[in-house]
């Protein structure tokens, strides 16, 4: 695989703290509705994989003028190795992150790469999305399980990586 091709950006996009997080509370209450009562909060990120050649000014561009709405939201980024991380994770949160298997469309990725290039931005070679949740409470790690197994992943298109407290 060329150098091209490896993955060299992840960002996070979070609502800020004083904008109601409406995702991370329908979740919360589709997990009450699942019966798990331990949990007391979910907050909810966007994330993005960028494949290419970027430069940081141009990442920080396709945040601030692309990704993220500037009034409710905020991001981060980092050069990516593919891997999970906490980088914007809340203390003692059970995080979790949930992306499209390798091989099925990723339509909003599709959309991100004509979004990026319509800003004159040509490095990018492809988009990956998914979803981060900072699960708050205080459940084991088997009732996070089945949580994201019900509620927040689809394992025949997805997979999903838990970390503990």
């Amino acid at each position: 695989m060329g150098e091209n091709l490896k993955l060299k950006w992840k960002i996070e996009v979070y609502c800020k703290a004083d904008t109601p997080d409406a995702v991370g509370q329908s979740k919360l209450e589709d997990i009450a509705d699942f019966g798990v009562a331990s949990i007391t909060s979910v907050r909810t990120a966007k994330v993005y994989w960028l494949k290419g050649e970027l430069q940081i000014q141009e990442v920080v561009r396709v945040c601030s003028e692309l990704l993220a709405d500037p009034v409710t939201e905020d991001y981060v980024y980092q050069k990516s190795d593919g891997r999970s991380d906490t980088s914007t994770a809340q203390d003692r949160a059970w995080i979790v992150e949930v992306r499209l298997k390798p091989g099925v469309t990723d339509a909003v990725g599709d959309s991100v790469v004509k979004g990026v290039r319509d800003l004159g931005i040509s490095g990018i070679n492809a988009a990956h999305t998914g979803q981060k949740y900072w699960i708050n409470g205080t459940s084991n790690s088997s009732t996070i399980e089945a949580v994201v197994k019900r509620l927040l992943a689809n394992e025949v298109i997805q997979t999903f990586a838990i970390e503990g407290k």
